[in-house]
């Protein structure tokens, strides 16, 4: 694999494509944050050279370390859930977007700039969501996350696209 710093991106599109294996088993809506980032170290666990791993280290979703370089990753996973009662009524949305996923992502950017202890060489944030969506309103996760770039906050934005999800792999600026 390639230098410390560059196999996020590659990891995450395997990541990615697992989730979608999984989401012909179960379901897209019933895949979350949670089993994404359970296939995001399974992907690092077989293209990395002995990664080892720590979930829900001090404040950071995920600690990955490969030799002597440690890797912060934050996940953001958006998928548009529609439920449904015991007999099958539609009951509603749940996991929209909207304002308040992008303040949580907003944030997410801040705590990845701020809050990141010295021997840590790098940080990024992962952020998958499902493109397609049959609600009709004024958000989206593609108009929310979609024209990402480079900004005063984000120092890199990587894309990519796997089936019906979209990723991005953001490398926040230092502070």
């Amino acid at each position: 694999m390639s230098a410390p710093t560059d196999w996020v991106l590659n990891v995450t599109h395997e990541a990615m494509t697992r989730l979608l294996a999984h989401a012909d088993k179960v379901g897209l809506a019933n895949t979350d944050e949670c089993t994404f980032r359970a296939l995001f170290m399974a992907a690092a666990h077989d293209l990395l050279d002995a990664p080892r791993f720590q979930i829900e280290w001090r404040r950071f979703d995920l600690l990955v370390q490969v030799g002597d370089n440690a890797t912060i990753v934050e996940f953001k996973y958006y998928v548009l859930r529609r439920t449904f009662g015991l007999r099958g009524e539609v009951l509603g949305y749940k996991g929209s977007a909207g304002p308040k996923n992008e303040a949580e992502f907003r944030a997410c950017v801040h705590k990845l700039r701020a809050a990141i202890p010295p021997q840590v060489g790098d940080r990024r944030l992962v952020l998958a969501y499902d493109r397609a969506s049959d609600r009709q309103s004024r958000y989206s996760f593609h108009r929310s996350y979609g024209d990402l770039a480079a900004s005063e906050d984000i120092e890199e934005v990587q894309r990519l696209t796997v089936g019906p999800l979209e990723g991005r792999v953001l490398r926040p600026r230092t502070t």
